[in-house]
This record gives C-alpha cells, structure tokens and sequence, in this order.
C-alpha cells in the first residue's frame, strides 16, 4: 500500500511540474437574431458573435461562432460552433461544450447576462491543430446593448494541465 501511494504521489507531482496553464481573454460583440419564448420554462434562439482574443501565450486570435441556444424544461442546451484566425492565418474550430458548473442571470429579457460556459478545441491548422481536445471553461459576462443593437461580452477562460511542451510550441510559432 505504502509503494502504491509513493507511486501515486511521484506521478501527481511530475505530471503536475510539467503542466501549464493556457489561458484566454476575449471581447466582441453578439446577437440574438431569433428569439422566441415559448413559455417560462422553454425558449429558443440562434447565436452569432464577433470576437478577438488575446492569451497568455503568444496566440492572438479573431472570428465568429454561430449555433442554437434552447431552454427545455428549465434546462439549457448549446450547440455552438467558433471559427477562429490567427495572425499567421492559420484557422481554428471550437465548440461548446457542457460546463460541469453553471450560473445564469437574466439580462434584457431572459437573453443570458453571464455564466460559466466551457469551449472544447476540436481542430485546424497550426497551433490549433495542437490544441485539439483541449477544453477551456471560462465566464462569460454581457455588459449591455450598445446602439447597434448588438450585446457587447467579455469572456476569460482557461485550461489546466496543457503541456509546457505544447506552451513552448505555441510560444514559438513563426508561420508558414
């Protein structure tokens, strides 16, 4: 028993000690362009955003996501897709993915004001193709409409465990 723990305690600290943290800060602007309220326990709307994102890497991306957004029976449900470009032009697809915790505040009528959501890397180019099932779980906050009639958002995320190998990948990304 004592050679198991050992074991177990040497294996926790050097998968650990090899392991960073990737990290993501992201702004833009989003819609609602379907809206509909079936009753208090049901809606559904389609979801489009504008984003850019800086890291603690030397990742700075920009893009979209589009999808549906439902509440049934009080229970959201998400089927969002990103598209995401770096600087080098390499491109790069997430999901969304459940999030093992989530919070919501009602913000301009019953449209999501913020919550923890969760973004599964699913593949592309570049350091994209590397990040591929990573998933980042982050909060999201919707600071208000602006005159466009768009929301503006901020969402910071982060994934735990990345490999330092994979950080000094990215990190030292020069291009095609």
């Amino acid at each position: 028993m004592f050679i198991l723990l050992k074991v177990s305690f040497w294996f926790l600290l050097f998968t650990k000690a090899f392991a960073a943290e990737l990290s993501f800060t992201c702004h833009g602007v989003d819609k609602f362009p379907v809206f509909d309220q079936i009753d208090d326990q049901n809606t559904f709307m389609t979801y489009t955003n504008e984003f850019q994102c800086t890291s603690n890497t030397s990742m700075i991306t920009f893009g979209t996501a589009n999808g549906i957004v439902e509440t049934l029976n009080g229970k959201q449900l998400e089927n969002i897709v990103s598209k995401s470009k770096d600087r080098y032009g390499n491109i790069g697809y997430m999901r969304s993915v459940p999030a093992d915790l989530k919070h919501y505040r009602e913000n301009d009528g019953n449209i999501t004001g913020s919550s923890i959501n969760s973004w599964e890397f699913i593949g592309g180019t570049g350091p994209f193709a590397d990040l591929k099932g990573i998933i980042m779980t982050g909060a999201y906050l919707q600071l208000g409409q602006n005159r466009n009639g768009s929301y503006n958002f901020i969402w910071k995320g982060k994934a735990t465990g990345v490999p330092d190998k994979l950080i000094e990948k990215i990190n030292n990304y020069k291009g095609k």
